[in-house]
């Protein structure tokens, strides 16, 4: 169950960055994470109320740490999408945010079988591969020093982030979600409030506002998910089932904005979902 759980995180996660690197592409990244994040941290509240737990300072901390982790890491993934080609961009971020829940769960004494590691490696291949793209014209695809980089710091930071939510207590329920998302959405209304130049409402229209509110629920709901994933399971293995959110960004990049998929993408792909399969066998 546990990584069924985090298999259908990464699918909500994949959708949410595909919406939100789309509509970081039309307008700044700030004035779509000051809507979302207020959007999700709605339905977090919702969540937190329906399942049990318990409001405790260990909670609160470890929520507003991961807050302020939290918005940094996806404040840096917008601006790396909207760079491009989310075909890469995706991937490596998914890649680098494996790194930091693995060590984690070997440091608190997660003992993984070959089993896991063999699905572990997979994973990560099925990354690498998933981001071999081309350009257009079929040469070598120029990728942005810039883009890369925060790609890279965006998925060391997402791997932070899960680290925190997946070692909270389980009694403490969704409430340190709650809290993490009420951290990150003050920043980020601060940070659009301090940018006073900022018009909210220029360069929306209702298309993309739909978009960012789906955003935002499919990432707090994916958020949601996952915790419970760590609640049955080991962290390092749901982390790393939730890193294949790519093949989603992927898919709806190759249906909806016309990047076209590789055969090694394809094989990419395909090695995500066997993947998930043998860690489901852990």
């Amino acid at each position: 169950m546990a990584a069924f759980l985090a298999l259908i995180s990464s699918l909500m996660w994949g959708t949410a960055d595909f919406f939100g690197g789309f509509v970081s592409k039309k307008i700044p990244a700030s004035k779509v994470l000051v809507l979302s994040y207020p959007v999700g941290l709605l339905f977090l509240l919702i969540y937190a109320v329906m399942l049990p737990g318990e409001i405790t300072l260990n909670a609160l901390f470890i929520g507003s740490l991961a807050g302020v982790v939290g918005i940094l890491a996806m404040g840096s993934l917008y601006l790396a999408l909207a760079i491009g080609p989310m075909g890469v961009m995706s991937p490596v971020t998914a890649a680098c945010s494996t790194l930091v829940p693995i060590t984690m769960g070997l440091i608190v004494g997660e003992k993984l079988s070959w089993i896991a590691w063999l699905g572990i490696s997979f994973a990560i291949m099925s990354v690498v591969l998933v981001s071999m793209e081309t350009s257009p014209t079929g040469g070598k695809l120029v990728v942005s020093g810039k883009g890369l980089l925060l790609a890279i710091f965006s998925g060391l930071l997402i791997g932070t982030f899960l680290s925190l939510v997946g070692l909270a207590a389980s009694d403490n329920g969704m409430w340190p979600l709650v809290f993490a998302r009420l951290m990150s959405s003050i920043l980020v209304i601060g940070y659009f409030v301090y940018k006073k130049s900022e018009n909210f409402r220029s360069g929306y229209d209702s298309n993309l506002f739909a978009l960012v509110i789906l955003s935002g629920a499919l990432d707090a709901t994916a958020n949601a998910v996952f915790v419970l994933a760590t609640f049955d399971g080991y962290l390092s293995i749901a982390a790393v089932i939730a890193s294949l959110y790519p093949a989603a960004t992927v898919i709806l990049a190759t249906a909806f904005l016309k990047e076209k998929l590789t055969g090694i993408q394809f094989l990419g792909i395909g090695l995500a979902f066997f993947s998930a399969g043998i860690l489901s066998l852990v």
